[in-house]
């Protein structure tokens, strides 16, 4: 049934405030309001008050019946006036929506070597290496463009990351991870992989995570150091590539020519799709609001597009 709104008007007069006063006495008298009144206005009785209470308990009923709340809000951020906003997330009605990486490829761009194993993106262009060139590449924005490349600090790059400073390349050759000074040959430091069969990289804005093909398993590490904080298997039986895209962890894997979205950085798989080419899938990386992913059997990077993914 509708609500059904009182439109309280207000007490109109002069004098609203004056009393009589009668029966006096030493101990106690007795006021009479006695105003002139032109408007007598809604009266404040306990059948008006009763209303009230009523629309808002059948409210809240109605809010419970649909899983809705007063307490959380429909949308878990703040409103933009920008022409064309970008979001990471959205709760409505208890659902929470992600701008998530599909198998749709919007544009795809031949890779400057034979052999593509690893990918990067540093805010502005995409960095990428090549494990016959011994070669890593900046790219002008993601494009096939080359603006600079220098040589590998290893006989085999298979991995690249970013952690807003200093590029990360890992060596599966040489089992090395080595930090660059920014983006350049020039080495500050260069630590162990933990696994024999190092295949990528990617940052989660405070630690390292990289991956083994041979051993299954994604690695979280303290930091951009050797330390391991954790470790679990990947969906895969061969994983090649990790992204991170600001919430969820994405991985790639040589097998099952699977990409997997993480819940956040743990086992728990949101969703997955195949890779764009079933051949030799390796890396990924998250550059802006799209996933990138190369294949070096057919020499290729392929930008994917983002669609609205509903997750409970």
């Amino acid at each position: 049934m509708a609500y059904s709104r009182t439109v309280w008007t207000a007490r109109i007069g002069t004098f609203l405030n004056k009393f009589l006063k009668t029966n006096e006495t030493s101990t106690s008298v007795e006021l009479t309001n006695d105003p002139t009144i032109t408007t007598a206005g809604t009266p404040f009785s306990v059948d008006n008050m009763n209303k009230i209470e009523q629309g808002i308990y059948d409210a809240h009923a109605i809010l419970d019946a649909n899983s809705l709340s007063l307490a959380t809000p429909f949308i878990d951020q703040p409103l933009t006036k920008e022409s064309s906003p970008e979001f990471k997330s959205i709760k409505l009605n208890g659902l929470l929506l992600f701008m998530a990486p599909s198998s749709t490829i919007l544009s795809s761009f031949s890779t400057p070597g034979t052999n593509p194993t690893g990918l990067a993106f540093d805010g502005t262009n995409l960095i990428s290496c090549d494990g016959d060139t011994d070669t890593i590449y900046i790219h002008d924005g993601v494009s096939s463009t080359i603006l600079s490349s220098f040589a590998s600090p290893g006989n085999s790059p298979a991995g690249l990351a970013f952690d807003g400073t200093n590029l990360i390349s890992i060596d599966r050759g040489l089992l090395n991870i080595y930090i660059h000074n920014g983006i350049s040959s020039t080495i500050l430091s260069s630590f162990s992989t933990p696994g024999s069969y190092p295949a990528g990289l990617a940052f989660d804005g405070t630690n390292l995570i990289s991956c083994d093909g041979g051993a299954r398993m994604i690695y979280i590490h303290d930091g951009v150091s050797s330390t391991i904080l954790s470790s679990f298997a990947s969906p895969g039986n061969s994983p090649w590539g990790l992204a991170f895209d600001g919430t969820n962890l994405i991985s790639s894997d040589y097998i099952s020519k699977n990409i997997y979205i993480h819940n956040g950085i743990s086992t728990t798989i949101l969703s997955s799709f195949s890779t764009p080419a079933v051949a030799t899938p390796w890396n990924v990386v998250f550059a802006g609001t799209n996933l990138l992913s190369c294949d070096f059997d057919v020499n290729t990077i392929y930008k994917h597009k983002s669609v609205l993914a509903q997750y409970i």
